[in-house]
């Protein structure tokens, strides 16, 4: 049953028109004090609620606005008097069903009677009124914007509902085409029930008004600007100042906003002066030093009256845990929901990793998670999303594209996909051919990527500890067993760490049974033991190598340096990071998560599950902060640290980290090859040569990807591309420019990625490019008896330092070999500039050669 409540009417924004009244607020009516019931009302409670209605209904066509709200007080008033609840809500539920076939005027009155029910059908209101914005009756158009503004639309939409609303609403007030008092009816509703990004969109459509050079305009902009509560200072109290001179209702209410703003700005100041005597009174000493600097920064800072207090506070929180370690921090309600999201690695959406493009600034797929939505849908790297539903996506913020593309799995989004070759007016003008329908699904984000390598060598990329890093992990080693893996290696250079837990889960998929993993030692001494609880997944005889670097920390330091003090690998690369300690992330006292509806039961806040309890009233669902607090420290099986400790001064006291058994030195590029990559990227020539070159060497290309032997001469066309380039590139390099890219085209072309990172001047991850995984395939090998000549991809990609040597030792910086290099120069200055291929790759080769010495 739905019971209704004295009504509530929110009236179209009337002040806007010129001649129109000031506002009127939105009234709760007893019945009591409820106007007569409208002629005829009385004489037909005998009648049936459903014929009622519908005559009612019927007369809305020819009502003005403000009468329809009349007769809707009448309408709840009958229903209450006579206790036909049930029946009016049924016949009111019974019509907007059919709400294409009413009026405009008869959805606004269904509507308005709707919305003042216990539990309205707040989706089924919105399917009737979004048509009724496009209504050629401006006031129509206004009211129907109005009643989207109810609060009800707020608390009772699921995610993608809420969305649809919002976009008609922000739609409506960007239409240069409509009446600006639509546009901004549209603004103000948006405004006043929005999330986050629909309250900016709509204050940036608002402010535009008050910049206007049209004196109207202005002063409708500054009216609905001072009506949503934007501060009265500046331009906007300059612009209602003069406008409050004005005779008439626009003049009065302009002056009844700076009126209401100079109350409020004393009440402030009276409030502050309260809380200060009171926090002098009250608080301790020590503290009374921190509230007074706090007031000191408010009242004289430069900037001061550019932060909030509560920024402030968190930067002083931030200030304290940083003074105790570097791992302890205070993490803000925004940073704590993305941590998260990135522990639990899910979520609902389409699957992809997106950016904004630098280099025409569209929303680009940098590229499809293979085993989601979007992929299935065709959805491939580079390209460009350009709208979403009805809603542009250019110019708006990364994060707040990548909301809407979120939502709860099973639902249906409409992408218009723009891909290089087309025309770059539809990026603004997208047509119906460039649609692609995803349907969202339960995304979880990949914790690894393997490729099984030449010789049997299985290769991970290890890259996080996630909730699903272990159980990844133990169905990649027996896919790979599977197809002969006789060795594995471990990348683990870029793994940051994650869970505790899954170190543990990972650790049992290479260790004994009942193995020490871990143990954590804290003020009371040691607290933990974390050991292996399984059989091992990984043959006990199969040689194990695992690749670490600098930014190895955490988790992925206790599965290398637990896999290490047990002789189970043998670890290759350079000294972790060092971060040993223990964190628990911790409520602060009187701070609560937003309470939401687990419509899955997995006990986590999913992005399309109904918020049941919104703390601040903004929309959106929030975490409570959370403090990042060091409790303790980790401890390998052998006893040793992990944790590199450093005093207050900055001076390393213990390097910590997990040594490799073999330390690897990575060969620093030259700055000028790596700019001149990256010239190559940026201008898409490499790319451009594949899209040319595809269809007719798809599968040559394919090979390529996986190994070309580093010979360009088996790129077709490799010397016309050379030319065309304009670079002192030497052939090798770029023959490695148009690798790179093929491997970004296969990877979309076979729905898996390769291992490792592509940093647009280097691949690690990739054998023939990778010095530190060359080393640790070596390792492997070494440990099956073989040697890396014996494996021909290997042998003919293999950097060998020894070769290189004897190749330039005839080129080391002699007299001789100088004064030749000068020689080719000089000629070159005297002639045109140029110098030959021969010549260019001689003067490289001897400064190698002053490099290597």
């Amino acid at each position: 049953m739905i019971h209704y409540r004295p009504i509530v009417i929110s009236m179209a924004i009337s002040f806007l028109a010129p001649s129109a009244i000031a506002v009127q607020p939105a009234v709760w009516v007893p019945a009591s004090l409820a106007p007569s019931l409208a002629p005829g009302l009385q004489a037909a409670r005998a009648d049936s609620v459903e014929a009622l209605l519908q005559e009612q209904l019927a007369a809305a066509a020819d009502l003005p606005v403000d009468d329809i709200w009349e007769q809707a007080r009448s309408l709840v008033e009958y229903s209450l008097e006579g206790e036909d609840t049930e029946k009016m809500d049924s016949a009111l539920l019974r019509q907007l069903e059919n709400h294409r076939e009413l009026s405009p005027k008869a959805v606004l009155l269904a509507s308005a009677v709707h919305l003042d029910a216990d539990a309205p059908d707040t989706g089924l209101l919105m399917e009737a009124l979004l048509p009724v914005l496009h209504d050629s009756d401006t006031a129509v158009a206004e009211a129907a914007a109005a009643l989207l503004s109810n609060r009800a639309f707020r608390s009772n939409l699921d995610d993608d509902q809420q969305t649809r609303r919002l976009d008609g609403l922000l739609a409506g007030a960007r239409d240069i085409d409509r009446q600006p008092s639509f546009r901004l009816a549209c603004a103000m509703a948006a405004h006043r029930t929005g999330r986050g990004a629909e309250k900016r969109t709509a204050r940036t459509e608002m402010l535009a008004f008050l910049e206007s050079s049209d004196i109207e305009l202005r002063r409708l902009g500054a009216l609905s600007l001072a009506r949503i509560g934007e501060p009265v200072r500046g331009r906007l109290e300059r612009e209602l100042r003069v406008l409050a001179r004005t005779p008439g209702d626009r003049g009065a209410l302009a002056e009844a906003y700076i009126k209401y703003e100079d109350t409020k700005a004393l009440q402030d100041r009276k409030f502050k002066d309260l809380l200060s005597n009171f926090e002098d009174q009250v608080l301790p000493d020590d503290l009374q030093l921190l509230n007074s600097v706090l007031r000191m920064v408010e009242l004289e800072h430069l900037d001061g009256d550019k932060f909030e207090r509560e920024d402030l506070i968190h930067a002083a929180i931030n200030g304290m845990l940083g003074a105790l370690d570097r791992h302890s921090a205070f993490l803000s309600s925004d940073y704590f929901k993305q941590f998260n999201q990135d522990l639990e690695a899910n979520y609902g959406g389409i699957g992809a990793y997106v950016d904004t493009d630098p280099a025409d600034g569209l929303f680009t797929i940098t590229r499809p998670i293979y085993s989601g939505p979007a992929y299935k849908a065709g959805l491939k790297s580079d390209d460009k999303i350009v709208r979403i539903d009805d809603w542009p996506t250019l110019g708006e913020r990364r994060e707040d594209i990548i909301k809407r593309l979120k939502g709860k799995p099973g639902t249906e989004v409409r992408l218009y996909v723009w891909r290089r070759g087309m025309d770059f007016g539809l990026t603004d003008r997208p047509t119906e051919d460039m649609v692609t329908v995803v349907e969202r699904g339960y995304i979880e984000i990949p914790a690894l990527a393997k490729q099984l390598l030449p010789g049997g060598i299985g290769l991970v990329d290890l890259r996080e500890f996630s909730r699903v890093t272990s159980s990844e992990l133990r169905d990649g080693i027996r896919d790979m067993l599977d197809q002969g893996m006789r060795a594995l290696v471990l990348d683990m250079r870029r793994n940051s760490g994650g869970l505790l837990t899954e170190a543990g889960n990972v650790s049992d998929l290479f260790l004994p049974k009942n193995l020490n993993v871990v143990s954590t030692e804290s003020r009371g001494g040691v607290d933990q033991i974390l050991r292996t609880m399984s059989d091992p997944e990984v043959p006990s005889d199969m040689p194990v190598v695992v690749l670490v670097g600098r930014f190895t920390a955490s988790a992925a330091e206790i599965v290398s340096g637990a896999l290490q003090d047990h002789n189970r690998a043998i670890i290759v690369g350079q000294r972790s990071f060092g971060k040993g300690s223990v964190q628990q992330l911790i409520p602060p006292q009187g701070t609560q998560d937003d309470i939401f509806q687990d419509e899955n039961g997995n006990r986590r806040w999913d992005n399309w599950e109904k918020i049941l309890r919104d703390w601040n009233d903004n929309g959106v669902f929030d975490f409570a902060p959370r403090v990042k607090l060091t409790i303790a420290r980790y401890v390998l099986p052998s006893g040793r640290s992990i944790h590199r400790e450093i005093d207050r001064e900055g001076n390393v006291l213990s390097e910590g980290g997990v040594q490799p058994d073999v330390k690897v030195d990575v060969p620093r590029m030259e700055a000028w090859r790596v700019e001149e990559r990256l010239r190559i990227d940026r201008e898409k020539l490499a790319r451009n040569y594949v899209d040319e070159n595809w269809d007719e060497y798809r599968e040559l290309f394919q090979e390529l990807a996986i190994c070309d032997d580093e010979n360009p001469d088996r790129y077709p066309h490799f010397e016309e591309f050379m030319a065309s380039l304009d670079t002192v590139l030497s052939r090798d390099d770029v023959r490695w420019t148009l690798r790179r890219e093929l491997r970004r085209r296969v990877q979309d072309e076979r729905g898996g990625e390769f291992p490792g990172v592509d940093l647009r001047w280097a691949l690690l991850g990739d054998f023939q490019d990778d010095v530190e995984l060359q080393a640790a395939i070596g390792k492997a090998l070494e440990g099956l008896g073989q040697e890396v000549s014996q494996v021909p991809e290997f042998a003919a990609t293999f950097d060998n330092l020894d070769e290189d040597v004897d190749d330039l030792t005839a080129m080391l910086p002699n007299d001789d070999n100088l004064a030749s290099t000068r020689a080719i120069v000089e000629q070159a200055i005297a002639g045109n500039g140029d110098l030959s291929r021969e010549d260019l790759d001689r003067v490289l080769r001897v400064l190698k050669g002053i490099d290597r010495n």
